[in-house]
């Protein structure tokens, strides 16, 4: 019997069981349920979770580059030039081509974009808030060291690969 169709082969468990396991389902069940309470409160302004969060980097960021976005968002450049091209269709998002560097192009909010985004910020944050809120202080503060300790963790581990 090969190692794939064995149950007993500690390869393929019969049942994917365990503390890792079970934690790994609720830390992904806990952001889907998040994820999905803000892109329902985003859909009221005509945006997606990923249009909200490039307008967030773009107004924080002060004229970021594309190449800036896709790493800050860990997507590929292409995903953030999809992107950017039908905020800027939808005149929310302005490139500009970067005096220092004529390849690359700063992003900037139009007014458009800027109200946009004002109009946005503030249920966003709420419902963070709001799913949040339920921890204590020294609860958050040990999830929020948790969370950076298991980041940090994946981003050596991808490191060496």
């Amino acid at each position: 019997m090969t190692a794939a169709k064995d149950k007993t082969s500690p390869c393929v468990p019969t049942r994917p069981d365990g503390p890792h396991i079970r934690t790994w389902v609720q830390l992904v069940r806990a952001y889907q349920r998040i994820v999905r309470r803000l892109e329902q409160a985003l859909e009221d302004g005509g945006l997606s979770l990923s249009q909200f969060e490039v307008l967030a980097h773009v107004h924080f960021g002060g004229g970021i580059t594309q190449s800036e976005l896709a790493e800050r968002l860990l997507v590929t450049k292409g995903n953030v030039c999809g992107l950017i091209d039908r905020l800027e269709i939808a005149g929310l998002v302005v490139r500009r081509s970067d005096p220092a560097d004529r390849r690359a192009n700063r992003l900037f909010l139009t007014a458009e974009g800027e109200s946009l985004f004002a109009a946005t910020l503030p249920t966003h944050l709420a419902i963070i808030e709001e799913m949040l809120g339920g921890l204590r202080g020294s609860e958050l503060k040990a999830l929020h060291d948790q969370l950076e300790r298991l980041a940090d963790r994946a981003e050596a581990s991808a490191g060496e690969s």
